[in-house]
């Protein structure tokens, strides 16, 4: 029986890039996985699947933990994470957490059983100093979300800079009253775009008046934008433009300002963040930023399984993807009878 060993020996190279090579590791450059490949086939190697995750207490099985199903945010990500673990021979057990922190807790320890293999968590706390006992033990990865300070490996945006540049758009075409939209909840993505907001406002020596930031719920849902829209557009002076922590948020903004009678952009200029899909079924098709959720999802997996392949990499490696400012028809310049 040809054995790994030979197939190493063969093409020059240890046991464990073998086993990289066999599980599609990006670690392995593409050079040396061709020659582990041709070494493969001119001996006839077929790996033993079932005695290799015995042996290795292997699941081949990958959690990914999502604190709301219905936001289309999360689904984009997941579609990622399940679109590159398919490719990397993982399947993946997606958990609805609810954003609470015990069930993310007895999700994780699924892991301790051999369950599971890594875990990628979607809605981490940014003050969820238990994970690190759990990222010491186990092989985990935070999208889109993460713990500043906690050294394991995350995947995101830079949310500030993002945040900063929507702002400054918005000064540039003439905004002066810009109000901010959050949301009730505990992740760092809505920290760092609050303080970029005030960071921008400052920057050009704007005031940003208490009552010109309203908090929607922690799920971003429609409804409390709503509430928080009309809030908002019955101060005096009104906001000429309202950034939104998500897209969702910002339709909700433009549902409200209809509702009252005004226009957008004409009277009210409305921003979102994310670039869901649903951002261009109507009009006015919005202005926001545009995340990129399907490769987020994929980047996790890969770190994640650079960590359970044993990669010469830093566990506290972070990941910043590029995004980008999607000008549409929701933003103009403010009008100046307002």
């Amino acid at each position: 029986m040809v054995t790994i060993e030979r197939v190493a020996q063969r093409a020059g190279v240890s046991v464990a890039t073998v086993s990289r090579t066999l599980n599609n590791s990006p670690a392995v450059k593409p050079a040396t996985a061709q020659r582990v490949r041709q070494a493969i086939e001119a001996l006839g190697y077929v790996p033993n699947q079932s005695a290799r995750n015995l042996r290795r207490n292997e699941s081949q099985v990958i959690l990914a933990l999502a604190p709301n199903f219905s936001n289309p945010y999360y689904s984009r990500i997941l579609t990622g994470i399940g679109d590159r673990a398919w490719e990397l021979e993982y399947s993946v057990l997606v958990c609805n957490t609810l954003g609470h922190a015990n069930s993310e807790r007895r999700f994780l320890k699924m892991m301790e059983s051999h369950q599971a293999d890594g875990a990628i968590l979607l809605g981490c706390h940014w003050d969820y100093s238990w994970l690190a006992r759990f990222a010491q033990q186990s092989h985990i990865v935070q999208c889109c979300e993460y713990v500043p300070d906690l050294a394991c490996p995350s995947v995101s945006i830079d949310n500030y800079a993002a945040t900063r540049e929507m702002v400054a758009y918005l000064q540039r075409l003439g905004h002066r009253r810009i109000a901010m939209i959050g949301a009730d909840n505990q992740y760092i993505s809505t920290r760092l775009r609050r303080q970029g907001y005030l960071d921008a406002m400052e920057e050009r020596g704007l005031a940003v008046r208490e009552d010109w930031y309203r908090l929607a719920d922690a799920d971003y849902s429609f409804a409390s934008g709503q509430a928080a829209a009309q809030a908002l557009l019955a101060v005096s002076p009104r906001p000429t433009a309202i950034f939104c922590v998500s897209d969702i948020l910002a339709l909700s903004v433009i549902a409200a300002a209809q509702e009252l009678g005004l226009s957008v952009p004409g009277e009210l200029t409305v921003t979102g963040f994310d670039d869901l899909d649903y951002t261009t079924m109507m009009h006015p098709h919005l202005t926001t930023v545009a995340q990129p959720c399907h490769e987020m999802g994929r980047q996790s997996v890969d770190l994640l399984l650079d960590g359970l392949l044993d990669r010469e990499e830093p566990s506290e490696q972070q990941i910043f993807l590029p995004y980008r400012l999607m000008e549409r028809e929701s933003a103009a310049a403010p009008d100046i009878t307002a």
